[in-house]
């Protein structure tokens, strides 16, 4: 049987599994084909970056909550699964988000901590996009109770998401629909399933779904429990704060991040679960075996929660098997503010800035935000002049200062 994995998208679902890959084997020692499928979140443009790598676009598809968009549309922070048509060209390239409804609770802090968005426990953090379509919000700080957010990030598909973006979308659920007639939605793996003459409902993380008039799209007769699904509706919860379905879709089998039979699938993301011969990264789960190489730690480091880079292939079985896992945590990340004195670009997107006399390095990884009055959603390191001020998050790479995130907070007259 085959490892149970979480989808990303319906348009994920629909649309690879009638891609046809290149034919070969894969045996113990990889994938031989060229067909590739990498998930992670933007982190920059000029093209587009993913899980360290530029792809260009030129020729590319793009899909948006299952529908026709262009590169354009594409934020920092948007996790996007990409097939690849070669190395570093992007043949088609998906994202959906994870939660869109009631903020319930807030406990941020000066930005950060954690909300739960309809029964989904969000955390937001240092390197969490923010975009506010409410005026005079213009902080995570900012959002309270009823306020209607969209989230997408590194999901458990059981009730957790960690944000890589976060957009306040309105203030209340009316004022929402009048924009957005489809409602809210919520995506993840049922549990709790119950089907009876009087009661039909079922749980998405800590969130309880009335089914009871709900259409029902690809559903099948019998238990959901473990099936990944997503409820739509456009009311606001019930009496008893549960959510009332119009429509619950099946994403498929239960496979996040569905690739080829024989293709080669990276994906980005914490750690969910761990076993003696499995890890689960952002809903995917990979085989572990002896051949599993490490890079930045060992298989003792891996942990619940730790930030990975996986890589890796489907075996004989259809099970994807770990290739390498790279480590990605910075746990001695600094911060530091300032104005840009000198700017050095290789590339968009690569290339040094100095501050205050200080050399930082950005790179294929870097997040790129600018939060500035300019307000570029395909800001890069060649927008960045002299004179602006900006924020960077950091860490020392033997003696490189190698940034993670970088704000401009304000953009040089």
């Amino acid at each position: 049987m085959k490892l149970q994995k979480i989808i990303l998208s319906s348009a994920v679902a629909g649309l690879l599994a009638g891609l046809t890959a290149c034919s070969s084997d894969s045996d113990s020692t990889g994938s031989t084909n060229n067909t590739r499928y990498t998930t992670g979140a933007i982190t920059a443009f000029g093209s587009v970056y993913v899980n360290n790598t530029k792809y260009n676009t030129d020729n590319a598809t793009v899909y948006i909550e299952d529908s026709i968009a262009s590169e354009s549309d594409l934020r920092v922070g948007m996790m996007v699964t990409i097939k690849e048509s070669s190395p570093g060209m992007a043949d088609t390239l998906y994202h959906d988000d994870d939660v869109e409804g009631i903020v319930l609770s807030t406990n941020l802090i000066g930005g950060t901590g954690t909300l739960n968005v309809m029964g989904q426990t969000v955390t937001v953090d240092a390197k969490t996009i923010f975009e506010s379509y409410v005026t005079g919000v213009s902080s995570a700080s900012g959002i309270e109770t009823g306020h209607i957010v969209e989230v997408t990030g590194f999901s458990s598909g059981n009730g957790s998401v960690t944000a890589t973006r976060l957009e306040l979308k309105a203030m209340d659920l009316n004022s929402y629909l009048l924009d957005h007639p489809e409602g809210i939605e919520v995506k993840g793996i049922v549990s709790a399933h119950t089907d009876t003459n009087t009661i039909k409902t079922f749980d998405i993380g800590a969130l309880t779904i009335d089914y009871t008039n709900a259409v029902l799209d690809d559903m099948p007769a019998g238990n959901w429990n473990g099936l990944y699904v997503e409820a739509k509706s456009d009311e606001a919860l019930n009496n008893l704060g549960h959510m009332v379905a119009y429509k619950v879709e099946l994403e498929n089998d239960g496979s996040k991040g569905h690739h080829d039979d024989e293709s080669e699938v990276e994906v980005k993301g914490e750690v969910t679960e761990v076993t003696s011969d499995s890890i689960t990264v952002n809903g995917v789960t990979y085989l572990l075996n002896e051949n599993t190489r490490y890079e930045h730690g060992t298989v003792a480091d891996l942990k619940v929660g730790a930030l990975v880079e996986v890589e890796g292939y489907p075996n004989n079985n259809g099970d994807l098997v770990a290739e390498e896992v790279e480590f990605e945590d910075h746990d001695s990340e600094m911060e530091i503010q300032g104005t840009v004195s000198a700017v050095n670009t290789g590339d968009a997107n690569e290339g040094t800035i100095e501050i205050n006399g200080t050399t930082f390095h950005i790179n294929s990884s870097t997040i790129m935000q600018d939060s500035s009055d300019a307000h570029l959603n395909h800001f890069n390191l060649s927008s960045i002049g002299v004179g602006d001020l900006i924020k960077v998050y950091y860490f020392d790479d033997n003696g490189t200062l190698t940034v993670t995130k970088l704000e401009r907070e304000t953009a040089a007259i």
